[in-house]
């Protein structure tokens, strides 16, 4: 392999080339043409991705796109391992699950049961709240010392939290993502079971749905047909394989592909791992310890509703890699997104979404972000308006308050400054008392160096408000402090 740059970003321009696998059944040519779009710059010796929609049990489209590894020029099949990162939290909490079945854990076990050595804070902690990202557990990046290289493991993020004193919060009051609590999980896993994380999932998820090409990462340990990751920067194609935290196995660490993948989604509708009276727990948002209909978080998963169609879901995310599942039980359709590349904004979200919407005859929403940036890109920045105007009020199209300024910072990222602007503005207009289209454009112009502008959009912005989005707000401020400091020191 080449050189190793350690690199840390999520925002890169990306895209993938075409190479049909199997398709049991013809697209409209429209469809064809849009899902081309969505991977359109993959095409060549670049890093890509595989695609998989099941449907009623088949495999109804599958592509590969790309290579798995550059160096080497291997392309990407159906059997490309990919680090899928935080997809691993479903396979983690299955394995909990398991347990529970087993009768040799209770979701409400304390930590201190599992763990004796472990403070006091761990009495309040229990299995569940940990599974469903209510435990208020430190995040483990705050154990890392500033000149460390070495890269951390599970058992380490473990005896960190020992050497702790305290939690976020009070644990089962909140939900917070956190991935010290998968990292625990493999841990009590291992403890529980008497095996390795990596034995466990082999014997007890693996082999019974005969997983073969999926494994978890081990250090030092070689992975068939594996996909390398990497960032697009400019014109450079950099590797970008690991990081300090991506050998941490119980949140992120499993290897698959998108053909193993389809023995786990079919496996979910079947006994063959637990009953599905346990299992259906896992599809379910938690608050505590009570099941609720809403939306939220299961077991591994995340819980939407759109339509009244309820949307199973989770990304992965780690160096050089991004991907999506959606899984949507009462259409039995199930769209994988795996992906060795890093991408701008959320487009491994709105592809896969988009092919949600496709396979199901737009049952699930269509993003109009997807549809509005391809005929600004193919037809000019009024077209892409137009189309804009046409299909915000059509049923089959997903239009958010967000939608206009999000699609604005999209452009803005690839230095589309002309297009950014008109959809700024346009934004603005459409939603006059939403502070992103003032923020979007107080951004532009403080990247065209117009500092006048920029100042009074920010204005604006932070006038408006937004407590949904306090980030937003928080760096509106900051902007505009900045800006004015400047002024005065000139």
């Amino acid at each position: 392999m080449k050189k190793i740059y350690w690199i840390v970003t999520f925002l890169i321009v990306a895209g993938c080339s075409v190479s049909k696998v199997n398709k049991e059944k013809s697209l409209a040519p429209d469809h064809a043409e849009l899902i081309d779009y969505l991977f359109r710059e993959c095409v060549g010796e670049r890093p890509g991705a595989n695609i998989l929609v099941i449907k009623k049990g088949k495999i109804i489209h599958q592509k590969s796109y790309g290579l798995a590894n550059v160096e080497e020029k291997i392309k990407a099949t159906p059997e490309t391992n990919y680090r899928i990162a935080s997809v691993t939290k479903q396979f983690t909490a299955m394995a909990i699950m398991i347990l529970v079945h087993q009768e040799k854990l209770s979701y409400e076990t304390k930590l201190t049961a599992i763990f004796p050595d472990f403070p006091s804070y761990g009495d309040d902690i229990s299995v569940r709240h940990i599974v469903t990202h209510q435990s208020g557990l430190i995040d483990y990046n705050g154990f890392f010392a500033d000149d460390r290289t070495e890269q951390m493991l599970d058992a380490e993020v473990l005896d960190s939290l020992i050497t702790s004193d305290s939690t976020y919060f009070t644990p089962g009051s909140k939900y917070q993502y956190s991935n010290t609590g998968y990292a625990v999980l493999a841990q009590i896993i291992e403890k529980v079971s008497n095996q390795s994380f990596a034995d466990f999932l082999d014997k007890e998820i693996f082999q019974k749905l005969e997983m073969t090409n999926s494994t978890v990462f081990e250090l030092d340990e070689s992975i068939a047909n594996r996909a390398f990751g990497y960032i697009e920067k400019e014109d450079s194609i950099i590797f970008n394989d690991q990081s300090l935290t991506s050998a941490i196995q119980g949140d992120g660490g499993i290897y698959s592909s998108t053909l193993d993948y389809y023995k786990w989604d079919q496996a979910l509708y079947t006994d063959k791992l637990v009953p599905q009276t346990l299992l259906e727990d896992a599809f379910y948002n938690w608050d505590n310890h009570t099941r609720t209909d809403k939306e939220g978080c299961g077991y591994g998963w995340f819980i939407d509703f759109r339509n009244g169609i309820k949307i199973l879901n989770h990304s992965g995310g780690t160096a050089g890699f991004e991907h999506q599942v959606l899984r949507i039980p009462e259409l039995e359709l199930t769209v994988v997104l795996f992906t060795n590349r890093v991408w701008t904004g959320r487009f491994v979200w709105y592809n896969a979404n988009a092919l949600a919407s496709i396979f199901s005859d737009y049952k699930v929403q269509m993003p109009i972000e997807i549809i509005v940036r391809k005929e600004i890109e193919q037809n000019g920045i009024e077209r892409g308006i137009y189309t804009y105007d046409k299909l915000k009020n059509d049923a089959r199209y997903e239009t958010k308050l967000t939608t206009l300024s999000h699609l604005g910072f999209a452009f803005l990222r690839i230095n589309r400054l002309e297009e950014a602007k008109a959809i700024f503005f346009k934004a603005q207009s459409a939603n006059p008392n939403y502070f992103g289209g003032y923020f979007g454009a107080g951004m532009l112009f403080k990247k065209t160096g117009e500092t006048g502008k920029a100042i009074e959009y920010f204005e604006k912005a932070i006038k408006i408000g937004a407590e949904d989005e306090p980030r937003s707000i928080a760096r509106a401020k900051k902007e505009l402090k900045k800006l004015k400091e400047s002024t005065n020191g000139q």
